[in-house]
């Protein structure tokens, strides 16, 4: 089908959803844990409870897409997107916002899946390492400017920030519901949970010239997007109460990382296509690996500080501008028809990873950064090693054909 116009200006607006969710309130963390009488660790909890909601939201949403249609998900994930939202603006105690977090989750969850398989619904497959990289740079600007937002709104009291998050998501439904077209016709008799199991072991079972080839990609780009998620739920702590940032110099810092992942993901938006995506994928991932080394010895020495610390966690961050493109374009070329699938499949083991190491490092604070570091130094090392395996460009097989979603 011919794309719409603005489509990928939409689909970028739509996946910004995640990270304006995760970073609009990260300069309300140390408030909020006041306010409801907690520690910041409880409130860095509710980060990874959001991430555990966002990948089941992202695990179901994306194979029911390929069943019933892109756009019936995308609308009920933003409208409980838009409720829960409200809703915790009215919480009185911790755990009801990590209820409600993990609610809004599923509802960011079932609106985001969609997004990289509505991309290659529309667009060959040589337009998709391009295509990726446009999106992610529209989607790039909710972290550049989310922080910046939560730290004004702050002064009208931190519900203000979830009051914004509900109008964000209630616009784009409106968008949505009356601008864009369906990109996936799909009908609800065909909605199964069984298919849905059976579409995503499907896709991480397959194999390409007999070796497992999309889910090797898949588990390398999780491990490697799971570095960037533990900076992200231990980023309050670090620089708001470890290096004794002000809250309203927070989007500063924080936008130091934004820039360089913008940065890094313009180069994929001039350079990357089908022939050279492993290159850029392996290369993208050996920098992550280096600084996040090069963190830990920095941390190890007892030289950490803001001068120290806040460029080499640029760097790591940046190389997901580069990882996140080359390895979706490589990975999703594998699918078709169970697109949706594919992307639930990836994403679901990237937020869930990046919960789960995410609250590790909860488990081991100890007040420092070295918990933090290397943790994301082992899932670093991790993403390299599943990606030296990988064929280099040449010798990637052409995309196969696959039977329709049930």
């Amino acid at each position: 089908m011919n794309p719409p116009r603005n489509f990928i200006l939409f689909v970028g607006a739509l996946i910004a959803l995640g990270p304006l969710s995760l970073d609009a309130y990260l300069p309300a963390m140390p408030q909020m844990a006041e306010a409801f009488g907690v520690g910041i660790v409880k409130l860095n909890n509710t980060i990874s409870t959001y991430l555990i909601g966002f990948g089941f939201g992202q695990f179901f949403g994306g194979a029911f897409s390929d069943q019933v249609g892109r756009k019936r998900i995308g609308l009920i994930g933003l409208a409980v997107f838009c409720a829960a939202s409200l809703a915790i603006m009215l919480a009185d105690t911790i755990g009801q916002v990590q209820a409600l977090r993990l609610v809004q989750a599923v509802g960011g969850g079932f609106s985001t899946v969609i997004c990289m398989a509505a991309v290659r619904d529309v667009y060959p497959v040589e337009e998709l390492g391009r295509k990726f990289a446009t999106v992610t740079m529209i989607m790039l600007l909710a972290p550049l400017v989310a922080p910046g937002i939560g730290a004004f709104l702050l002064g009208f009291g931190w519900q203000a920030i979830f009051a914004a998050k509900a109008a964000y998501a209630a616009v784009l439904l409106l968008v949505y519901l009356l601008a864009v077209p369906e990109t996936h016709p799909g009908e609800w008799r065909k909605l199964s949970v069984a298919s849905t199991i059976r579409q995503c072991a499907e896709v991480v079972t397959r194999r390409v010239d007999g070796r497992r080839l999309p889910i090797r990609y898949a588990v390398a780009m999780a491990l490697s997007a799971s570095v960037f998620m533990t900076f992200l739920t231990n980023s309050s702590f670090l620089y708001i109460e470890y290096f004794g940032v002000a809250p309203t110099a927070f989007p500063v810092f924080f936008g130091f990382n934004v820039i360089g992942m913008m940065s890094a993901n313009f180069l994929s938006m001039k350079r990357l296509d089908s022939d050279n995506a492993g290159k850029y994928f392996r290369r993208g991932l050996l920098v992550q690996a280096a600084g996040a080394v090069y963190l830990l010895l920095i941390v190890a020495a007892g030289l950490d500080s803001l001068w120290t610390v806040v460029p080499a966690i640029v760097l790591v961050v940046s190389t997901m501008g580069v990882v996140g493109p080359a390895g979706s374009a490589r990975y999703m070329s594998f699918f078709h028809k169970l697109s949706g699938s594919a992307s639930s499949t990836y994403t679901t083991m990237m937020f869930s990873g990046g919960a789960a190491l995410g609250a590790l490092t909860g488990v081991f604070f100890d007040g420092s950064l070295l918990p933090i570091v290397a943790v994301m130094v082992a899932a670093s090392l991790a993403a390299n090693a599943i990606g030296a395996s990988l064929p280099r460009d040449a010798e990637v097989p052409a995309p196969v054909r696959e039977r329709s979603a049930a």
